[in-house]
């Protein structure tokens, strides 16, 4: 089981950057060329190559040469469905904070673990800002 446990962690570890979701859903629809994806996303060249390069020795993405130009896909369906089914999610619960009033505030209690070890906002203790801060009690 352990191997498996590190297979899943690499796999959300590579869905957990922000850059690389926006490749993945700038290629859902259809294969696009390395220009195209920059296009879509807005990103710098360089930073596209990078997470193309990552996302492709992770076996996320396919790709194909033709000519100059490098094309790349999604090989597994499945993280397109995981990233949409995730995206809405949180795209529900935003929208429903946005519509009470409660803003992220609202959010952030709706996917806490234990709603009855919730502390209220203002008397919450910030957690020290690194190693060497003591955290206030």
């Amino acid at each position: 089981m352990h191997e498996v446990f590190e297979s899943v962690a690499r796999y959300f570890s590579v869905l957990g950057e922000p850059t690389r979701l926006r490749i993945l859903h700038a290629l859902c629809q259809e294969e696009k060329c390395v220009n195209g994806i920059i296009r879509v996303t807005g990103l710098a060249q360089a930073n596209v190559s990078r997470h193309l390069g990552l996302m492709y020795q992770a076996g996320m993405l396919s790709r194909r040469r033709e000519g100059t130009q490098i094309f790349y896909k999604v090989a597994d369906p499945m993280y397109i469905e995981l990233c949409r089914t995730v995206s809405m999610q949180v795209l529900g619960r935003l929208e429903n904070a946005a519509k009470s009033g409660d803003g992220l505030r609202h959010f952030a209690d709706d996917i806490s673990p234990d709603p009855a070890a919730q502390v209220p906002a203002n008397s919450r203790r910030t957690p020290p800002a690194n190693q060497k801060e003591k955290a206030s009690v």
